[in-house]
């Protein structure tokens, strides 16, 4: 009976990252990272409610165990008007609660460094998902390249954009590292998706 109620007590937080960085797609992907992420997002859901979790998002809808938490969370998510930032808000779950945070995690480290800790202060377990377009990954530009910051970081051109692809592959190297060190320390899972790849594979 205390086990079934320990696992009656457990909460999934799902934060889909509906951002403006989200909604880029490359020629090389399937479809765009926002596309995806809400199919993720609506998977894992689904397959919670049935296993007996709730599910919620924060700020966005409350958790709920009901069977039609499809249309519950299509409904929040079309109605919701608010800001649209990379990371989930600042909030409290339960030491039993499990956060999944499915972004592009292209956001400053010290940003996601500190959403991570707050969300891990009371105790409470996640995993981190980074949604990344293949164009991302290979950097696949070359010759002369305008290249939009979709969140309001202006606009860069390259005259010879196949020179920066070294320095860009070691500087997403570089911020994955860090991204994995952080939730190696906090006890949180880190994995890479490309959209060019099936859903299921996730």
């Amino acid at each position: 009976v205390r086990e079934q109620e320990w696992e009656a007590a457990h909460t999934v937080w799902l934060w889909p990252d509906r951002s403006p960085s989200m909604a880029f797609r490359s020629t090389l992907a399937q479809e765009s990272k926002l596309d995806r992420c809400l199919v993720v997002a609506f998977a894992l859901a689904e397959i919670l409610v049935q296993a007996g979790e709730r599910v919620g998002v924060p700020g966005v809808m409350r958790p709920t165990g009901s069977r039609n938490v499809l249309d519950k969370l299509a409904n929040a998510i079309l109605h919701d008007v608010t800001e649209r930032p990379s990371l989930p808000p600042s909030f409290a779950p339960s030491a039993l609660a499990e956060i999944v945070v499915v972004s592009d995690f292209w956001s400053p480290m010290p940003e996601v460094r500190a959403t991570l800790s707050q969300l891990s202060a009371t105790g409470a377990h996640g995993h981190t998902v980074q949604i990344v377009d293949p164009a991302e990954e290979t950097f696949p530009y070359s010759g002369r390249v305008e290249f939009i910051e979709p969140e309001g970081g202006g606009s860069i051109t390259a005259g010879r954009a196949e020179t920066w692809k070294a320095e860009y592959d070691t500087r997403v190297a570089r911020h994955r590292a860090e991204i994995r060190a952080e939730t190696d320390r906090l006890g949180w899972s880190f994995t890479i998706h490309r959209t060019d790849r099936p859903a299921t594979e996730l």
